[in-house]
């Protein structure tokens, strides 16, 4: 999904200067072409900053001194994915949303934002390996590079084509197979984010499995899950439950 959003920028920017060259009107594609790569640089000097503190502001920083247990699997995850400096940490109001982001904060800074619905399930259920497993695909944001400027600068003609949220929803199977490698016996938590942060444990998997393979997997669960840039419940909860049997390297389907 990269490469192809790669290509199509560049073909783009090709078209772009022709077009220039020739002194015709530039096409849609090629002004966001354009843009795709302007644009970058324009939010690594204003917008990452102004959201980094419009969001930190109305936030807690996790530290050693703050939610100290949570923040000291934070960093061990941190390390143990080779990163020498640790990103911040901050919890969120999520008002009843179960998420969490990972960001820019400065050119060179990332920082990660976990929502308060997420740890409410270590604190109110004891379940501190789902809370790092969702650290863990935080921080497997920052790891594989999904964060990085220059991948929004090449993102313009993918979404101008509606192609955009697949390369996303293609990086959110990415981060979760991260996680099932550094913190695969939280994976199964995950379902909190279909059934809720106090029903999921009482989820029968298989029951849950028999009634996805009971449902049509036919044109309108794939138009659904095209148009999302997460996978669907139907389609992300089933590599996650065969970690257990086949290990972290599972794959999700794209459509």
């Amino acid at each position: 999904m990269l490469v192809m959003a790669g290509l199509l920028s560049a073909a783009g920017v090709i078209g772009a200067v022709v077009a220039l060259t020739k002194g015709t009107p530039l096409p849609s594609w090629a002004e966001a072409a354009l843009i795709g790569l302007v644009g970058p640089i324009a939010a690594g000097l204003v917008f990452i900053r102004f959201f980094y503190w419009k969001q930190i502001s109305n936030s807690v920083e996790i530290t050693p001194n703050q939610l100290p247990e949570v923040y000291d699997a934070y960093r061990a995850m941190a390390r143990k994915m080779g990163m020498e400096e640790v990103p911040r940490l901050y919890l969120s109001n999520g008002n009843g949303t179960l998420n969490a982001f990972a960001s820019k904060c400065q050119v060179r800074r990332t920082y990660v934002v976990i929502f308060s619905d997420l740890i409410d399930i270590a604190y109110e259920h004891g379940d501190f390996d789902g809370v790092n497993f969702v650290l863990a695909h935080e921080l497997g944001h920052i790891k594989c590079g999904h964060v990085n400027l220059w991948r929004q600068g090449i993102m313009a003609v993918p979404r101008l084509l509606f192609l955009g949220r697949s390369v996303v929803r293609a990086q959110e199977y990415t981060a979760d197979r991260c996680a099932a490698y550094y913190a695969p016996e939280g994976a199964l938590s995950m379902m909190s984010l279909v059934a809720g942060k106090r029903m999921y444990r009482h989820i029968n998997l298989e029951a849950y499995q028999a009634s996805v393979r009971d449902h049509d997997d036919g044109f309108w669960l794939k138009f659904v899950n095209f148009w999302s840039d997460h996978a669907v419940g139907f389609r992300r909860i089933q590599p996650l439950v065969d970690i257990e049997k086949t290990g972290w390297d599972v794959h999700g389907k794209m459509l």
